[in-house]
């Protein structure tokens, strides 16, 4: 599927599948058919909210078999920024430019008349193009699960005002949504927090893995952009002065729904070079560079393991859901969906040298990408798929129906690494059910690796 990103456009179309002439290799064309670099499909974290591309598979439900269930963990909309990131890039370039309007010439002449519009008194609330795309992604769940959605009838959302409120305006793309009852999740009743935000009970966890790594590499590449902007610009840019201008990039467009002109600075190697250090940072601090990760994601992943096994055998859904719920979404921050990647393998490589992250240069083979993962409203699901053929072999050699799970990331089907044999690439759901009954024994001490020292914990 293309990328489709949410701007300014008067209704959101999501396509089973687009088709375009630049797209189809029949006749004679230039060797690009047409590829156009977008760096809003470049900012890890930042970006309005667009579908990956995943790696080509159908992105509905392979022939011969239906979604009987699916769950989905989302990250809140849009935001006027994030605190740390403002107040470490953005808001020391923004004093700056306060101090010199005049000066500004060639592809920067823009900044003497631009405007911030970032409210810094709202910083991390949704923004109204977040609560308008939230509510977008909304319906296209709905016309993805017609069968599924009109039971929904109850929504988790962490106790955040962001999260909260996206999941109150994604609700407003289902037809029934004033019967939609969202749920603001302040207790760890039945383990519910260590799925919906299990860093916040993580006493070891913390922001600061990657950032040496970071800011070493934003030094390398943000000097070099600095002084080939110097002929444009009224002071001389320091390293983090671009990665403020680029931030503005994301936020501003995120922000007004329409592309910032700050996005056309910049190259798109040194787009390139900003996705990598965001990367690299999150490889470290949520990814699979930090050991922590696997037990931050297995919680949620067991969780809706035995919500589809009960479904199975009880035909009604376990943890406090509605008996005839079968679409179950959960609303937290930008950390979670990394954590459950990394426990299940989604952005991992097979090669060892395709997980380092030198700060030197970028590693261009790496399979952590987390533009594909976290922009505003990114999302991790699980589809419970029933098979008419390709189940399991009886003992008289006979296939019969079988259970599968396959994993979606921003709509785009991701195979397991480790069990790919079912239709569509998906695995068998008791093989799924093994995999993660051994992940979340390995990982079971939760409490033993995240609460600090001699710390009792009441849960």
């Amino acid at each position: 599927m293309l990328a489709v990103l949410l701007l300014a456009a008067p209704a959101l179309a999501f396509p089973a599948l687009v088709s375009t002439e630049g797209q189809t290799p029949i006749g004679v064309q230039d060797h690009s058919q047409g590829y156009k670099f977008d760096p809003l499909l470049h900012l890890p974290g930042t970006s309005p909210y667009f579908d990956a591309v995943g790696f080509g598979l159908e992105h509905t439900a392979p022939v011969g078999c239906n979604i009987t269930a699916a769950s989905y963990i989302v990250r809140h909309g849009a935001i006027y920024a994030n605190d740390d990131e403002y107040e470490e890039y953005i808001k020391p370039f923004l004093f700056r430019l306060e101090k010199h309007r005049d000066g500004w010439s060639g592809p920067l002449a823009f900044m003497s008349q631009w405007q911030s519009p970032i409210l810094e008194d709202r910083l991390e609330e949704l923004t109204p193009s977040g609560a308008r795309d939230a509510e977008k992604v909304g319906r296209h769940l709905v016309e993805r699960y017609p069968d599924l959605a009109p039971h929904t009838t109850r929504i988790l959302a962490d106790k955040k005002s962001r999260t909260f409120d996206t999941a109150t305006n994604f609700t407003r793309g289902f037809p029934h949504h004033n019967d939609i009852e969202v749920v603001r999740v302040l207790e760890n009743d039945n383990g519910s927090m260590e799925s919906l935000v299990p860093h916040k009970l993580c006493d070891n966890f913390n922001k600061e893995p990657g950032t040496k790594e970071q800011h070493k590499f934003i030094n390398m590449y943000g000097s070099r952009i600095a002084v080939r902007l110097a002929p444009f610009t009224p002071f001389k840019l320091r390293p983090k002065d671009v990665v403020g201008m680029q931030s503005i990039c994301g936020y501003e467009s995120a922000i007004l729904g329409k592309r910032s002109p700050m996005c056309a600075v910049f190259t798109d190697a040194e787009w390139m070079a900003y996705e990598y250090h965001w990367d690299l940072k999150y490889a470290h601090m949520v990814g699979p560079l930090n050991p922590l990760s696997p037990y931050l994601g297995f919680p949620w992943l067991q969780a809706q393991s035995d919500l589809f096994a009960h479904i199975d055998k009880h035909d009604t859904p376990s943890g406090g859901w509605p008996d005839k719920q079968r679409l179950f979404l959960s609303f937290t921050h930008r950390e979670v969906p990394p954590f459950i990647a990394t426990a299940i393998g989604l952005f991992n490589s097979s090669s060892d040298a395709g997980e380092q992250f030198p700060t030197d240069h970028i590693n261009w083979t790496r399979a952590w990408r987390m533009s594909d993962l976290i922009p505003f409203l990114g999302h991790v699901g699980m589809e419970k798929m029933t098979c008419s053929r390709g189940g399991a072999v009886d003992a008289d050699g006979n296939s019969g129906p079988g259970d599968y799970v396959r994993f979606i990331a921003n709509t785009a089907p991701r195979p397991i690494p480790q069990c790919q044999s079912g239709p569509g690439a998906s695995c068998p759901l008791e093989e799924f059910r093994d995999i993660i009954g051994k992940g979340a024994k390995q990982h079971k001490d939760f409490h033993k690796v995240c609460d600090k020292k001699g710390k009792k914990h009441n849960n």
